[in-house]
């Protein structure tokens, strides 16, 4: 539950900020209103390999693995209940945090600087976003750095954040996919 509050004060400032008084201008302004483009497949490819190659790293021993109580309450629990706490993951971290991020922080960055310094500032928003993970597994670290790099270049490249939306929960979910890597 705090995660949701978290993300909704975080996305209500981020409307505030951008001007956006309405939820039309709000859905315009974050590029939320344009379909994923013809590069969201690559997002999601580079996303499953990230997600991978973290994973590959983990069962090797080259490193430990981080979780959140989301997923550790996901795990113990029992019965359909337990699927409420995949909500924060899978669905309010993609469109919350992609239209924070992606949606309002990185395009107000890339109106003053260049993809490098908006993508640099973008690596420090997400240690300082992500610190549990980031201090406590290199490995967690690279994945995350990562997978921002590849976020913003997703928004360069497109207009429409849905393309970023779609690789975050290709990232988040895939954490299931490959039996729970981030333990």
């Amino acid at each position: 539950m705090v995660a949701v509050v978290f993300f909704g004060v975080g996305l209500l400032t981020a409307a505030y900020f951008a001007r956006t008084d309405v939820l039309a201008t709000f859905w315009k302004g974050f590029g939320l209103d344009r379909k994923p483009s013809k590069y969201v497949p690559y997002g999601l490819v580079l996303a499953l390999i990230l997600r991978f190659v973290g994973h590959f790293a983990l069962t090797h021993g080259w490193g430990k693995g981080v979780s959140n109580p989301e997923i550790h309450a996901f795990l113990i629990d029992t019965g359909q209940n337990r699927f409420l706490f995949l909500v924060p993951l899978l669905v309010c971290a993609p469109l919350c945090e992609e239209a924070i991020n992606r949606g309002f922080i990185y395009k107000a960055f890339r109106g003053s600087y260049s993809m490098m310094v908006s993508m640099v500032i973008m690596l420090a928003w997400n240690a300082f976003t992500h610190w549990e993970q980031y201090s406590h597994s290199y490995i967690a670290a690279i994945d995350l750095s990562m997978v921002t790099i590849v976020l913003c270049y997703l928004r360069e490249k497109s207009d429409s954040l849905w393309d970023c939306i779609l690789c975050h929960f290709a990232f988040n979910a895939s954490t299931f996919m490959i039996g729970n890597g981030l333990q």
